[in-house]
């Protein structure tokens, strides 16, 4: 397949390439750009120009720009014959973008092309045990088994709860500094609104939350009220404060009727790593997954029992293999959900910059 990137920074080194590469993916057909020419990353043919990329050709492109270039970008490639174009989180940064956007899906020829992603939409362990069915990649601990269908519609559901809670380190002033999700080296970026964890991690677990409840139908109905927000430091966000990023924040709402409640934090310390969600179900059941170190762990817990399963390998691994390349690219197996996908993640950003508005004023 002969592909392309548009915007070649740090997710491309860390996230892309290691596992394109992983994934034993041939990379003599892989071109890129970016409008900064000191990036050139190593297994991508660097494009002089934007155009240059599109007039190639390619099967695929994605953007994977800063979020404010998301739009604008596409715009352009829509403008080319590229059949599948694939837009990472979030799939366009204001209010105003989204509105535009959906101006353009509105095009049913566009619709079809514009998959908007976020890699956690491929952690599904829950939303399997949700169908009723594991897949064999799954590896089951001794006696785990599940032997009925643990949830048979959305009313069985009493609520959902997601978290992200990312491990972070300490500079030379005893001050908390995020860590590179993929490196775990520090992060020396410094991060400005609109950046903060509402919009930057938050669209992950909302991703993953939605993907497990769509399973069983539910809508696109999202309404998000914020109960804390605070810096990295640990202090308030004070209204008509535009500048500062949110480092940790606690959302609660609905979805689908359902109950939700989030947790983020990109300074949780060394106790930190928990990433995934939770689903309490009304007989008393928690249906959980998590990361533990390079992988995910699946879980039912049923009062004294635990059924547990564990899955190798890396999030963005997966979401390429499911979700993106070959026989397996949603384009191909599921052409017809393919819009269905980018209005969730549209309903999720949506739901987030509102909450930002919210939270520190109009802008």
């Amino acid at each position: 397949m002969k592909f392309g990137f548009i915007g070649l920074g740090a997710v491309i080194e860390t996230a892309y390439l290691p596992a394109l590469k992983r994934l034993n993916v041939p990379l003599e057909h892989c071109y890129g750009f970016d409008v900064d020419v000191s990036r050139a990353p190593d297994g991508i043919q660097r494009c002089e120009s934007l155009d240059a990329l599109l007039a190639m050709k390619h099967e695929m492109v994605l953007i994977t720009t800063s979020s404010l270039w998301h739009l604008p970008v596409l715009e352009q490639v829509l403008r080319s014959e590229v059949p599948r174009i694939v837009v990472e989180k979030p799939v366009a940064a204001t209010l105003e973008q989204l509105a535009h956007l959906q101006a353009l899906l509105a095009e049913p020829e566009n619709a079809t092309r514009i998959l908007a992603l976020d890699h956690w939409m491929a952690r599904d362990g829950v939303a399997q045990l949700v169908r009723g069915e594991i897949e064999n990649d799954w590896q089951p601990e001794a006696g785990a088994a599940l032997v009925s269908p643990l949830i048979a519609s959305l009313a069985d559901i009493v609520k959902i709860e997601g978290y992200l809670l990312e491990p972070s380190g300490f500079n030379d002033k005893g001050e908390p500094v995020a860590l590179n999700f993929a490196t775990g080296e520090p992060d020396t970026r410094t991060l400005k609104h609109p950046d903060g964890v509402i919009v930057d991690i938050g669209t992950h677990v909302l991703a993953m939350m939605h993907e497990t409840l769509a399973v069983l139908g539910a809508d696109n109905q999202l309404a998000l009220t914020l109960v804390e927000a605070k810096d990295r430091l640990g202090h308030p966000i004070a209204k008509g404060d535009i500048a500062t990023a949110e480092g940790s924040a606690h959302l609660r709402g609905q979805l689908s009727g359902i109950p939700l409640e989030i947790w983020l934090n990109k300074y949780a310390g060394p106790a930190g790593g928990q990433k995934g969600i939770r689903l309490y179900l009304r007989d008393g059941t928690v249906l959980s997954q998590d990361r533990l170190g390079a992988g995910e762990v699946l879980e039912i817990l049923q009062s004294e029992n635990v059924h547990r399963w564990t899955l190798n390998g890396a999030v963005y691994e997966r979401c390429l293999a499911r979700c993106i390349l070959g026989e397996n690219s949603l384009f191909v197996r599921a052409p017809e959900q393919v819009s269905h996908f980018t209005q969730r993640r549209i309903a999720e950003v949506t739901a987030l910059l509102q909450l930002q508005q919210q939270l520190r004023g109009p802008h």
